[in-house]
């Protein structure tokens, strides 16, 4: 799938905060079009699964848990810092997405769900800037990404002042995967819905309305399947809680 896009010479994209919902919704039309009718879940796992042939498989990446997901763009491996000589490495092929044995279960659920979307964001939009002609041989980057735990459900503010591509990188691709879990047209209706149902106008003052704004935040975190801090910060970029 190829973004029509400007980008840097270097193959990364220039994508601005409104374009992340215009790609959700190119995807999700192509691919899941019914995820699109009314606020429901996104089969994540199909989605990556199914339409962009990607592999899904889990390890213990590092022992501390730092590193969440990996997504490998050509047939690479990958040697832990903190585990035993002696465990080896990993073994990715192109097209590998890597999850952490630490998000699976029923508790890390949503967590599993947005590294998982957040992994696939990268496939749709560094594929190119990792290797410009898709071509093993050509690699000039990384043959893989690994996302740290803070750069997954990140909440950043300023962001258009990021300083390495890395930054960027990491940036685009988890305002990606909230687009995609929660696309723009339904998410709006399924606020507004529960706004109406609670008496609130436009948006959610901090300090004053905190214990609506938790059920709130809440319930459209169970609509789509979400943790409560992807959801509330899709709120706040979204203008539905305004900015501390």
């Amino acid at each position: 799938m190829k973004l029509e896009y400007p980008m840097k010479r270097n193959g990364m994209y220039l994508l601005k905060k409104k374009d992340f919902d215009d790609i959700a919704a190119l995807v999700l039309s192509n691919y899941m079009p019914r995820v699109l009718e009314y606020p429901k879940p996104l089969d994540i796992e199909s989605l990556a699964q199914d339409e962009f042939y990607l592999d899904i498989r889990y390890d213990n990446i590092e022992p501390d848990g730092r590193i969440l997901g990996m997504m490998a763009f050509a047939d690479t491996e990958y040697y832990s810092r903190g585990y035993s000589a002696e465990r080896g490495a990993i073994e990715l092929a192109e097209g590998t997405m890597l999850i952490d044995y630490s998000l699976c279960g029923k508790d890390n659920r949503a967590r599993r769900r947005y590294t998982q979307a957040h992994e696939l964001s990268h496939w749709i939009c560094h594929r190119g800037y990792h290797s410009p002609t898709n071509q093993q041989y050509e690699f000039r980057r990384n043959r893989y990404v690994a996302c740290r735990t803070e750069n997954i459900e990140s909440y950043r503010r300023n962001d258009f002042s990021e300083r390495t591509d890395n930054d960027w990188e990491e940036w685009q691709a988890d305002s990606l995967a909230a687009a995609l879990l929660m696309p723009k047209k339904t998410f709006v209706e399924a606020v507004e819905t529960l706004f109406r149902e609670y008496g609130v106008r436009r948006y959610l003052l901090p300090g004053r309305d905190n214990k609506i704004a938790r059920d709130i935040i809440s319930e459209v975190a169970r609509t789509f399947d979400t943790s409560y801090r992807a959801t509330q910060i899709r709120m706040i970029h979204l203008g539905f809680i305004a900015r501390d």
